[in-house]
């Protein structure tokens, strides 16, 4: 398809379209002759997730851009892709200098849950925000942790396995996006329920 056929397939206009590609957001079309380059499927996945990331995250281009290059890298590993969405979609940050002790909590939490022992960028991030809500005076045991893992890990084998082995990465960087952010929501108002149910409990009585 031509760049105007891109546009209408996407709803995306053709000036966006040729400011991506001079970003280094969205792939060249491949040149058929001097004048003219043709796009394809590849194309489309890329300008849904570029859409997807604006709207939905108000991403800046140089976070979509980041994205991209991780996608286009020859051999990129896809569990890398994934905990860079995961990131973006639930405010989480990968920081250094967190004290050891966390970092440990959470390997052991690891261990506990029958979990592959690895310190992910997940795992990082997890040991961050446990400094962090240790640091205001909400301290979490490894007990607790173990107890969400176990509630938590037939929800995330469900949830892998809806994700087609095929999809190309574009295709699995969005649909990680939007289920990470949904599933982020839902979570904190799950709690806040729960949190509120009991207090209402425990008053009535």
């Amino acid at each position: 398809m031509k760049l105007a056929d891109l546009a209408q397939r996407t709803g995306a206009s053709t000036a966006a379209l040729k400011f991506w590609i001079r970003e280094g957001l969205l792939p060249p079309g491949e040149l058929r002759n001097q004048t003219t380059a043709v796009y394809g499927e590849r194309h489309v996945d890329r300008v849904a997730l570029i859409q997807t990331m604006r709207s939905e995250f108000d991403a800046p281009i140089a976070q979509i851009r980041e994205i991209a290059a991780m996608i286009d890298a020859p051999g990129t590993d896809p569990l890398e892709v994934m905990q860079a969405c995961q990131l973006i979609a639930t405010g989480l940050r990968d920081v250094d200098g967190i004290e050891e002790k966390y970092l440990e909590q959470v390997d052991e939490m690891i261990r506990r849950a029958g979990w592959p022992e690895i310190r992910s960028i997940a795992a990082r991030a997890l040991a961050g925000a446990l400094a962090a809500s240790a640091g205001v005076g909400f301290a979490y045991d490894t007990d607790q942790l173990v107890q969400y893992a176990g509630a938590l890990d037939p929800l995330a084998q469900r949830d892998i396995g809806a994700i087609h082995p095929d999809a190309g990465l574009d295709v699995l960087a969005r649909a990680l996006l939007v289920a990470s952010a949904a599933q982020n929501r839902v979570f904190a108002a799950m709690n806040q329920l729960a949190h509120t149910s009991i207090a209402v409990s425990r008053m009535s009585r």
